[in-house]
């Protein structure tokens, strides 16, 4: 990596298969929750899984709002380890939900008056006139133009696509006559010409009767409806030209025509490894909201680089150069989305080219409680002694503020830390709905461990 990154914090997805086998993350569920943060030190590779200075690092990192959470899998997933599959069609014109076996026979197109103006691409109307015994046409409100322009007329407002097919049935079909019958009539006379070449009764007039027409002699049928040969021309001086700005369209006929307004599909995606799904929108087209959105942000802690904690503290600042050799303290805040009291445990490696300390590597994260967001002016000091000999910094609601001594060894355009992070929670759905009775869901619920790698970019080192 070459160009420097703002200071922030990027999440890792094993998507790419870096993950050890001796990863606390491949082991069970009921295995891993019993480890400690000497055990996961011990057990954790001598290197990150992705190197920061690799030109793939930005493809396999990511903030933890893009990422999702498969449940079942335990494990991140991101944009390019999940399975997309069709959720529904609609039009973005008229939002006419359009059911999937009516979209292969409309050709991926609205079929109602939904059409869009060949000159503008604007939205077409139906207007109506009292000339002719057609009075309806397709009118552009933007540029005026007109289907009767090109002779479409319409004897009904409704059932336009309908009416359009037929249009161009009647006008292909007797092109298409014409040209079989001028090709058979010259395959007859090729025939007629060898088998006279031949001789009338010879055995090899016999044989030229019942032979395929030479094709080098008679060339081959092409249909004229669907492609003529000034289209084909076009498509032949299109295909030499080097650059595409250059092309007109002001000789193309289909650009003349309207042409039906594309169907949008939402999308469900699964998760590569179980197919369970992750994000799956309502059908509805006018619905913005999801039926299942499995977003990490609400089942991971969110870890952040404060500018200021509270007013008590200074603020932080992470304004590059660093100095090599300098330690430099830097402040990781850890919120806690769940309703559940979270186990969290921080291990670090030595990749080479900086030395991290971390004073507290275990500590818990109380659950989250909707009261707190309006007590912001409220600091909670209790147990601040204790915090303070553990090594976090402050602890406010949800939140834990921690504290690592970063030192670069080596120059570097950016600093990364990479962090191996493990949290554990009791997952029970009925004990979130009652919070009184915690303990009893702390002996009756499941156990739930995920781990992960964070790369906290720093800036600059010099």
């Amino acid at each position: 990596m070459t160009d420097a990154l703002p200071p922030t914090v990027l999440y890792h997805c094993p998507c790419t298969g870096a993950m050890r086998h001796s990863d606390a993350s491949n082991e069970p569920v009921e295995k891993r929750s019993k480890h400690s943060a000497d055990t996961l030190q011990s057990s954790l590779p001598e290197r990150p899984p992705v190197d920061s200075n690799s030109a793939l690092f930005p493809l396999r990192v990511s903030t933890l709002e893009n990422l999702y959470y498969c449940d079942d899998c335990s494990s991140l997933r991101c944009t390019r380890c999940v399975v997309e599959e069709p959720a529904g069609y609609h039009c973005p014109n008229c939002l006419f939900e359009v059911n999937t076996t009516s979209v292969r026979s409309e050709k991926n197109s609205c079929a109602r008056n939904c059409f869009q103006c060949p000159v503008c691409t604007h939205v077409l109307s139906v207007v109506e006139s009292s000339e002719g015994e057609r009075p309806f046409s397709l009118s552009c409100t933007l540029c005026c133009w007109n289907s009767r322009e090109i002779g479409w007329e319409f004897e009904k407002a409704t059932g336009i696509s309908a009416q359009i097919e037929r249009l161009r049935a009647a006008e292909d079909a007797p092109r298409e006559y014409s040209a079989l019958l001028d090709y058979w009539r010259t395959v007859q006379r090729v025939s007629a010409a060898n088998t006279a070449t031949a001789g009338a009764g010879s055995a090899g007039a016999f044989k030229q009767r019942l032979a395929v027409p030479n094709t080098s002699v008679v060339p081959e049928y092409r249909t004229v409806a669907g492609s003529s040969d000034t289209e084909q021309a076009r498509v032949a001086e299109l295909m030499v030209l080097d650059n595409a700005d250059y092309v007109s369209y002001a000789s193309d006929p289909r650009r003349k025509e309207p042409q039906r307004i594309r169907l949008h599909m939402k999308l469900a995606r699964r998760c590569c490894s179980c197919h369970h799904i992750l994000i799956k929108p309502m059908p509805k087209a006018q619905a913005t909201q999801f039926k299942i959105q499995l977003m990490a942000a609400n089942f991971l802690p969110t870890i952040t680089l404060p500018s200021r904690l509270s007013l008590k503290y200074p603020p932080q600042s992470l304004e590059g150069p660093f100095a090599v050799g300098r330690a430099l303290p830097v402040i990781l805040r850890f919120a806690n989305p769940l309703y559940t009291e979270m186990k969290v445990s921080i291990a670090t490696c030595s990749p080479g080219d900086v030395r991290v300390d971390v004073t507290s590597k275990q500590f818990t994260l109380p659950p989250y409680a909707e009261v707190w967001e309006y007590d912001e002016d409220e600091e909670d000091d209790s147990s601040s002694d204790s915090d303070q000999r553990s090594g976090i910094v402050d602890r406010h609601g949800n939140r834990v503020a921690i504290q690592l001594s970063v030192t670069p060894l080596v120059s570097a355009p950016n600093l990364v830390v990479p962090l191996y992070i493990t949290c554990s929670h009791i997952d029970n759905i009925d004990g979130e709905k009652d919070r009184s009775s915690s303990a009893a869901s702390k002996s009756s619920g499941r156990t739930v461990t995920d781990s992960f790698w964070i790369y906290v970019m720093l800036g600059v080192a010099q």
